[in-house]
């Protein structure tokens, strides 16, 4: 009730200040602004083929006769060695994994042998990395390498990594499958540094829809 008792909220000119702003704050009661913090989304990626091919001189390897090279060369089967060394480019792709936090190495074969198998193991991709870096000075040659390494945890993924020096011309230089979830900032962080390291001419990057 007023100060006249007339049952209504009286207006402002018959009260002090401080009863004005009571009497506004009774008319229009003060909105509550209420606070969030807005959670910024990670997106991930779901089982990623990658081909890459590099940037290196690449020598044909002639079949045995002449209509078997024809034959070849038609259906894009003629074989080719590209020039690079295998076993420091294996060691490349085991750093760029490194770098998306794949930390155990589980195996790595080369030219149907196998050079390194811990599949137990979770966190010794530095030391397969330390392997092939001794084995470099000592094996020049090799067809053909492959890797295959796991991310452990919540979102686990497997790594395989096919990197060919000699192979078929309609053939990449490197294959690459990740099987599984990886987030895209550790994605993009593996292949930019596959692309700062090696020689990379193309690549064709295959994510299901």
């Amino acid at each position: 009730m007023g100060k006249y008792r007339s049952g209504f909220n009286e207006p402002p000119w018959v009260y002090s200040p401080s009863e004005v702003m009571d009497w506004i704050n009774a008319s229009n009661p003060p909105h509550k602004i209420k606070k969030f913090h807005a959670e910024k989304s990670e997106k991930y990626l779901k089982n990623i083929e990658i081909s890459l091919d590099l940037d290196v001189e690449k020598k044909e390897i002639g079949a045995s006769n002449f209509l078997l090279k024809k034959i070849k060369e038609i259906a894009g089967y003629d074989d080719v060695k590209e020039n690079f060394e295998i076993i420091p480019a294996a060691e490349l792709m085991a750093r760029a994994l490194a770098k998306a936090k794949f930390s155990n190495m589980m195996k790595i074969t080369m030219d149907g042998n196998t050079l390194y198998e811990h599949p137990e193991k979770k966190h010794d991709i530095k030391r397969s990395i330390e392997l092939m870096v001794g084995m470099a000075n000592k094996t020049k040659e090799g067809k053909n390498i492959e890797l295959k390494a796991t991310k452990p945890g919540r979102e686990k993924c497997i790594a395989h990594v096919f990197i060919k020096r000699i192979h078929p011309r309609k053939e990449h230089s490197i294959d690459i499958k990740i099987d599984g979830k990886i987030k895209e900032e550790l994605f993009n962080r593996f292949l930019n540094y596959v692309k700062e390291h090696m020689e990379v001419k193309s690549e064709d990057i295959n994510t299901p829809t």
